[in-house]
């Protein structure tokens, strides 16, 4: 009997103390959070917390979350009086942007980047505690000296001089015509140059595939060396346009006064 009454006191005993340890251990917990033991954002769950500029941010994003929120680029080329807009991914929080060089080009609280005038800046994007860049790059808007014919004769002038301003006129080069690799063109851009030398010389294009109801897309030069798609680059009624092929390759460059005029027949000893 006295060793079974000794164990069951021991017992007591041995469960007084274990409940005493984790009484110290729960409070020592409560301690350590209450200091700030981990590196993630202070604001407590379903609150809100303000940012630069009085934008109020959702609610606190955890320290795994915070590597997902990214700009949709991490840089853009844009030409003088030209716009793009800048999206944020990884998070629904309202986002405060700011360039670093607003004299180049500004942004607004939708991210949406104007370019004002030749240089270079960084876009912000600050959320969540975090903040984000994208390097912007201006190049120059388009001049009547970009549309220089590829000869000595300005094409504005010659379209000005021939009538054309509420007609049409055109001139072109593609990679058969038997020299076109060496003539002089636009901003140091030749047949054979890629996609991405054009737009550091132009800014972004917006691409488009070739169709039918194109003048030019039949032409025996660009048929030949299979072209997929054009962008085009505008002053006025005036455009440079740039086909590439597969590769991504300029294999013709046409100029064009009011090209949405240009018929087939214009074209006839060409298809």
């Amino acid at each position: 009997m006295k060793i079974t009454l000794r164990s069951r006191m021991e017992d007591y005993m041995f469960k007084g103390i274990s409940k005493c340890a984790l009484s110290i251990s729960l409070c020592s917990a409560l301690l350590l959070g209450a200091v700030g033991g981990t590196d993630y954002p202070a604001a407590a769950e379903g609150t809100t917390s303000a940012v630069t500029g009085g934008a109020v941010s959702g609610p606190a994003v955890d320290r795994e979350d915070l590597d997902s929120i990214v700009l949709d680029r991490s840089s853009a080329i844009i030409m003088e009086k030209k716009k793009t807009t800048l999206k944020i991914k990884g998070t629904t929080s309202v986002v405060t942007w700011t360039s670093k060089n607003p004299s180049v080009a500004s942004v607004n609280a939708k991210g949406v980047v104007r370019a004002l005038k030749k240089g270079s800046t960084t876009i912000i994007a600050s959320v969540d505690g975090v903040t984000r860049g994208c390097a912007v790059t201006v190049v120059a808007k388009m001049q009547k000296k970009d549309f220089g014919k590829f000869n000595s004769e300005n094409f504005i002038s010659y379209c000005k001089r021939k009538g054309y301003d509420n007609g049409y006129a055109w001139t072109g080069q593609w990679k058969w015509s038997g020299g076109g690799k060496k003539q002089s063109t636009y901003r140091g851009i030749k047949i054979d140059s890629k996609l991405s030398k054009v737009e550091k010389a132009y800014g972004e294009l917006t691409v488009k595939d070739c169709k039918a109801k194109d003048p030019f897309t039949k032409m025996k030069g660009l048929k030949k060396n299979k072209v997929k798609t054009y962008a085009d680059v505008k002053y006025d009624q005036y455009r440079i346009r740039f086909y590439f092929n597969a590769k991504k390759k300029v294999m013709a460059i046409i100029l064009a006064c009011n090209i949405g005029r240009i018929k087939k027949s214009a074209l006839k000893d060409y298809l």
